[in-house]
Parts: structure tokens; sequence; C-alpha cells
């Protein structure tokens, strides 16, 4: 197990430095005229601070997005709207909210349905999501990125799913920088979906930054929503005695460089705080 996870990602923690721990009480501590001690305490919060040591330039953008909250989550619970109060701008099909998702209540997309979220998505995004056809047991959790074909269930580069699945244009891009999510029928003579079953999605996360590779197998095996609820993260890990509902902050950062690969690789480590909320 790693030292230290956020919605069931590794956070680099350097190992000189280490984690350290500024514990805040709520409620006040202090001496009356008398000399007597007064305490109004009522719980004691921690503040979990530590280093990244050394990072490319892509890995850190994305832990600052990370840590910072940044994107958009779906989850569905409370109808269409997103974390950050964004609905869809468009709607094709019948769809609907149904309890039983993969973390609690998910999206139900009947066949030629398709729903488009706003977000105006530069170059450089990260869009991720649970789903199944109903009536199926399991659950596959698909991330799309530029560049990359799709991974599915944490495996990099695997082929798009024929049911459809985020739109994209002829250059791999997103159109007009918004994420459209859409079911097909089935194809003439396919095999896929021959009942032209329902599709369920759960946990739409929409990220403004390419997610490094090495999150996707954690991501997925660790089985859990993105966020508690993102911004917020349950952080976990070995360097924890328990799991905590956490609020990110990145602090000061430098410009690191290490010999790699025969060369100099130049990168950045940044300070960052982890707030129990």
């Amino acid at each position: 197990m790693p030292a230290l996870t956020l919605s069931g990602i590794p956070l680099p923690v350097l190992a000189d430095r280490g984690l350290t721990y500024t514990p805040t009480l709520l409620g006040e501590h202090r001496r009356a005229f008398s000399g007597w001690l007064r305490t109004s305490e009522r719980r004691e919060v921690l503040t979990y601070a530590g280093n990244t040591g050394p990072l490319s330039q892509e890995e850190a953008r994305a832990y600052r997005g990370l840590l910072k909250g940044e994107g958009h989550v779906w989850n569905f619970d409370v109808g269409m709207r997103g974390n950050t109060f964004l609905n869809p701008s468009n709607t094709v099909g019948s769809m609907s909210i149904l309890a039983g998702g993969r973390f609690g209540a998910c999206l139900r997309m009947s066949v030629n349905s398709s729903f488009t979220l706003p977000v105006a998505l530069g170059p450089r995004w990260t869009v991720a999501y649970w789903w199944k056809l109903e009536g199926m047991a399991n659950w596959t959790h698909f991330v799309h990125r530029p560049g990359h074909l799709i991974a599915s269930n944490g495996q990099d580069d695997a082929f798009p799913s024929a049911e459809g699945a985020l739109v994209l244009d002829d250059v791999g891009a997103l159109p007009g920088g918004d994420v459209t999510l859409r079911i097909l029928p089935r194809a003439a003579g396919g095999l896929f979906n021959p009942n032209n079953a329902a599709l369920l999605v759960d946990d739409v996360v929409v990220l403004p930054w390419v997610m490094p590779s090495s999150w996707l197998l954690p991501w997925f095996s660790a089985g859990q929503p993105f966020g508690a609820p993102y911004p917020y993260h349950l952080a976990s890990g070995r360097a924890l005695f328990e799991p905590r509902v956490v609020l990110g902050r990145v602090g000061q950062g430098r410009a690191v460089q290490w010999w790699q690969d025969g060369g100099f690789a130049l990168g950045q480590e940044f300070d960052f705080e982890l707030q129990e909320r």
C-alpha cells in the first residue's frame, strides 16, 4: 500500500522530509483572570504537510491540479448537476437518474442518447467514467486522454468500445472543447448489445490536464469515487492512522534537475498541505 493516496491515486511524499502533522483545535483553550484554565475545545483537526520530491513537468501539473481540485465531477447523486453546479448544455434521447450505480446513483441512457457537458477544455484534458450495459454485472472504468486510444480498467491504449463513448473529431480532439458521451445502437449483424440495452454511467470526471499513465491502475484498483465529494479527497495510506477527508493546497515549488537515461532531466518539486475537513 502506498504511503499516501488521494481518492485512490498515490501522492508522492519525499522521504527525507516525511509528512508533518499540525493540529488545530476547534474551540478555545485559555486562562481566566484567576489563572484557571478554561477550554471550549470540541475536537481537533490535523493539517498534513509534505513535499513531492522531483517530478516531471507533466506529473507536477497533474498533481497540482489534483490537490487544488481543478475540474468537474458528475456523480449523479443530485441529478444531472456536477460538483461545480454545471448542468449539461444539451441532451438527446431518453435518460434518467437511477439508484444502484457504481457508487450510489447513476445515469441511465437509452440507445441513441447523448449528453454534452459545456466544460470548454483546451488541447490537454482527461475524461474518465464508469459504465456498463443495463443487466450486466461488472462496471468498466474508461479513461480518455489526447494521444491515447483509451484506458480500460487500468490498462492503457485499449480500443474504444463499439457502443460509442466519448465523441471526438477526426483528429482526436473534443469538438468545441466540450465533453459529449453517447450510446449507439447495435451495428447491423454485430454481436454487441443484441437487445439494444440501455447504458448506465457513473462518476464522470473531467480534468483540464493530462493524467499520467502511472495513475491508471491504482485509480481503477482502488474502486472508489473521485472525490469525497470533489474537490475534497479521501486520503488514506500507511502514513495515516485512518482514512481522512481532506482539502488540498499547493505551496512553494522549485525547479529541479537530475540525471536520467544518460542526460539531465528538468522538472519540479513542490510543497503541499492536506487539511482535514
